[in-house]
């Protein structure tokens, strides 16, 4: 399984959580696990999730497919299965993006004060021309 070259992990969210509440680094990380395991068990036995205002997970079930090995380009079977999914709540997805749109014209008010300097003259290049041929001094 390919490892996450960028963005936040599990430590992250542990260290977040312990400095937000009065938990040790410890006591969220079990805090936290134990939410992730509860998570898991919902969706075993109900396939579905809601958390208002946040989001919704959800288990489905996947047909049997036709693939093809990468390879050796050999036709396989990928057999039935279920995979997890999640959809973003529409309050929580206005939300983050409200606060986005705001970050991002605090960043251009912030760009626009700063001064810029201005730019060098570019040095003239002159460019000697060959003498031409035939003409000149003959001996």
């Amino acid at each position: 399984m390919a490892k996450a070259t960028s963005g936040v992990g599990k430590d992250d969210l542990v260290g977040h959580v312990a400095g937000s509440t009065e938990l040790t680094k410890e006591n969220a990380k079990k805090v936290i696990n134990a939410v992730l395991e509860g998570i898991l068990m919902i969706l075993e036995q109900s396939g579905k999730l809601r958390l208002v205002n946040f989001g919704t997970f959800s288990v489905k079930q996947t047909k049997e497919r036709q693939g093809i090995n990468p390879k050796t380009q050999e036709p396989i079977t990928i057999p039935a299965g279920y995979r997890m999914g999640f959809k973003v709540s529409k309050s929580w997805k206005e939300g983050m993006l409200a606060r986005k749109r705001e970050q991002a014209r605090e960043k251009v008010k912030v760009h626009a004060h700063k001064e810029v300097p201005k730019a060098k003259a570019a040095a003239k290049l002159v460019v000697k021309k060959p003498p031409a041929k035939g003409k000149g001094k003959k001996k």
